[in-house]
């Protein structure tokens, strides 16, 4: 079975099936006025590249995933936090309380499915919202080969899937977390990635060929 991933990223023996485009905003922001930045992609990370903002390493940095994290290491950020899990409401819950101690900016995408952003507001936390990118979706060219393996990375991943293919019985699909699992509760062939990784998800594709 021919395995797909909706994500760029290159793996052995996979294939890429890219149905969006991440377009980056214009945008100016003094990073000095903040104690802590909050990341929930590094689609965040590279917008503040694309808009050229200089970076301030002192800030704490809050990020949602090993990828992200691993990311803000890389542009030269020191003091970074992540969640046991690669969830916007694992940050709340973990971090919500020394946030409340922290002026907090919060970059994320235009349409977010968490409700980190309200959830941090309702305890009290002195955040500002930034929207500094947003995921765009374009349209498949690709003749698919029944049955596969589909890997989705994110619920927006599935949506725009179902806008241009749709699912066979014979397939099997493999989600990165819960929040992706949700969109496709109907599907029987599901599996659910025990660690919230593009690795782990190709490992276990590879697992059901």
């Amino acid at each position: 079975m021919k395995i797909y991933l909706l994500n760029e990223t290159p793996f052995e023996g996979v294939e890429n099936l890219i149905l969006n485009e991440i377009v980056f905003y214009d945008f100016s922001v003094d990073l000095s006025l903040y104690d802590a930045l909050i990341c929930t992609s590094k689609n965040a990370l590279k917008a503040l590249q694309h808009a050229k903002i200089t970076l301030n390493f002192k800030l704490n940095l809050y990020a949602v995933g090993q990828s992200t994290a691993q990311y803000a290491k890389n542009l030269g950020f020191k003091k970074i936090k992540i969640p046991s899990k690669a969830y916007g409401k694992d940050l709340f819950l973990e971090f919500k309380e020394e946030l409340k101690m922290q002026k907090c900016l919060y970059l994320r995408a235009k349409n977010i499915v968490s409700t980190l952003n309200l959830d941090l507001k309702n305890v009290g936390v002195d955040l500002d919202e930034m929207i500094v990118y947003e995921n765009v979706f374009k349209k498949g060219d690709k003749k698919l080969i029944y049955p596969a393996i589909f890997i989705f990375t994110s619920p927006l991943s599935v949506e725009n899937f179902l806008k241009f293919y749709s699912l066979k019985e014979e397939d099997k699909v493999v989600v990165i977390g819960q929040s992706t699992a949700k969109k496709l509760l109907n599907f029987k062939n599901l599996y659910i990635c025990a660690n919230q990784s593009l690795l782990d998800c190709v490992k276990l594709a590879k697992t059901l060929v």
